[in-house]
């Protein structure tokens, strides 16, 4: 009879043991921000461009703009997205390069396209008095895409093959 009293004690301690445990309700928290893990919080990456291809101070660079290519096919100056279809230099380019321009490096030759593709500018690019070169090109070449890099107008087709380079004294870039 005297172990009554403990074994009690120890029912009841055994029962309040197995009862549910309430959790604390969580406080609701802000929603993070959906940063891509190739941009920082600023929305750069690590080459400091952001998904339009424009750096911290506004230069820009056609390689780094994928927003463009998340919705459509072409680029709106008509070019593929670059990184499923790569640069490239037809026979033609290369000749036209080592004629105009006295390169006889194919890499050098490679570079200069891919610079060229960068950096130049396009008809939508320029004002309105500068994109007669370019209208001119455009109607000798048709669905071609006309940069004008470094005093050249590089020729593009449309799946990104440097067709052909001209000298250009006409627009200053």
């Amino acid at each position: 009879m005297e172990y009554i009293h403990i074994i009690f004690v120890v029912a009841i301690i055994l029962c309040l043991s197995l009862l549910p445990k309430r959790k604390p309700e969580k406080t609701p928290q802000k929603p993070k921000p959906q940063i891509s893990p190739e941009y920082d919080g600023e929305g750069y990456n690590r080459q400091g461009y952001n998904e339009v291809g424009r750096n911290r101070q506004g230069k820009y660079n056609r390689y780094y703009n994928v927003k463009c290519y998340k919705t459509d096919l072409y680029s709106e100056e008509g070019f593929l997205d670059i990184r499923k279809n790569p640069l490239y230099l037809t026979n033609h380019a290369r000749e036209r390069m080592y004629e105009r321009m006295g390169i006889n490096d194919s890499q050098r030759m490679n570079e200069l396209a891919f610079e060229a593709y960068q950096f130049g500018k396009s008809k939508l690019q320029l004002m309105k008095s500068e994109r007669g070169i370019i209208e001119e090109k455009e109607l000798e070449y048709g669905n071609s895409v006309i940069l004008i890099y470094r005093g050249f107008c590089y020729v593009f087709t449309e799946n990104n093959g440097l067709k052909t380079i001209y000298k250009n004294d006409r627009i200053k870039i």
